[in-house]
């Protein structure tokens, strides 16, 4: 039985992985400086502990580090339109949190695992993108990439640390993870934004012509391909792509959540600058290619977009 610690631990994943650890016999600590609505089922296990606190406090941090085994790190804050107008707050937290607790993890040999995103590798043409592709980015002051920046920044401090200070790490690149729990509807990522406007009859906005391409990852694949890394020393060492292979435009994504629910709202299309103003720029396509997972610790995902979906609106049309 090991005793982990997870930032972020009361919200989209974080909720789920604190789920799985418990399931699997494992102690937690679960920190996060929101609410506990999505982990007070756990309260009763006798090995959850909720803290509500922040990673922007080096006291709270370096306590929490001390009493646990391993760390997943994923708190940050990861709205793009938060990306837009509190790139301050965003490079705050996704920046100076992660150093304290790599610098606790580092002095204490404390294994941090760490949840970086696809977005690291900006606007590569080239996908499939595995781990060592290279990044393309826009300017600095197009204040969507500080998101990209913060998370390929702390990358670079899991490979310096693990070198000079023997520490052990493991990165996650998350590719679009969706499902039950994840994001409050119309907040975040297209998926609760989408499922928003259809639950309440409203028509479905397609940002630019839609033609832009994801994959999907349901939430439960995600977790378990966040456990088993955290804690299989495999894993240690190396970067990881968590996500589905199979390539999504966001149009056919809202085609395909009106076909699963029986919705018949209508699809309108509004341009980036419309909706985001001058400081975003798109990524035309993020495919992840899967194989050094499904080779290290043998995962993949294996619940379809359709399946995900159904399961996603059942779950937020519950009264």
């Amino acid at each position: 039985m090991k005793r982990v610690l997870v930032t972020g631990g009361a919200g989209s994943i974080g909720s789920y992985v604190c789920e799985v650890l418990i399931r699997r016999g494992h102690e937690v600590v679960a920190l996060d400086n929101g609410p506990s609505l999505k982990v007070e089922h756990l309260f009763d296990t006798g090995r959850f502990k909720f803290v509500q606190d922040s990673v922007l406090i080096p006291e709270v941090v370096e306590r929490l580090v001390d009493q646990c085994d391993t760390v997943i790190h994923l708190a940050a804050i990861a709205d793009p339109k938060r990306y837009v107008n509190e790139p301050l707050n965003v490079l705050n937290v996704n920046l100076k949190g992660s150093l304290y607790l790599l610098d606790f993890c580092a002095r204490q040999k404390k294994r941090f695992v760490f949840a970086s995103t696809s977005e690291v590798l900006g606007k590569n043409p080239n996908v499939p993108w595995n781990e060592e592709a290279d990044r393309l980015l826009g300017p600095p002051s197009i204040n969507r990439w500080c998101y990209s920046t913060g998370k390929a920044l702390i990358e670079h401090y899991c490979y310096a640390y693990g070198q000079q200070e023997d520490m052990p790490f493991v990165i996650m690149r998350f590719f679009n993870v969706y499902g039950p729990r994840c994001d409050d509807l119309g907040q975040g990522r297209v998926i609760p934004i989408f499922l928003e406007k259809l639950l309440r009859g409203q028509p479905l906005i397609v940002h630019g012509d839609g033609a832009q391409t994801r994959c999907f990852t349901f939430i439960e694949d995600a977790t378990e391909a966040v456990v088993e890394l955290a804690l299989n020393n495999a894993a240690l060492g190396l970067c990881f792509n968590i996500g589905s292979d199979r390539e999504t435009s966001i149009l056919e994504l809202a085609k395909a959540m009106k076909k699963a629910g029986g919705f018949k709202n209508p699809v309108e299309f509004k341009p980036h600058l419309e909706v985001f103003g001058k400081s975003y720029e798109d990524i035309p396509r993020r495919i992840p290619d899967v194989s050094r997972i499904k080779q290290v610790i043998g995962w993949e995902a294996t619940t379809s977009l359709e399946d995900g979906l159904k399961k996603t609106i059942d779950f937020y049309r519950q009264p």
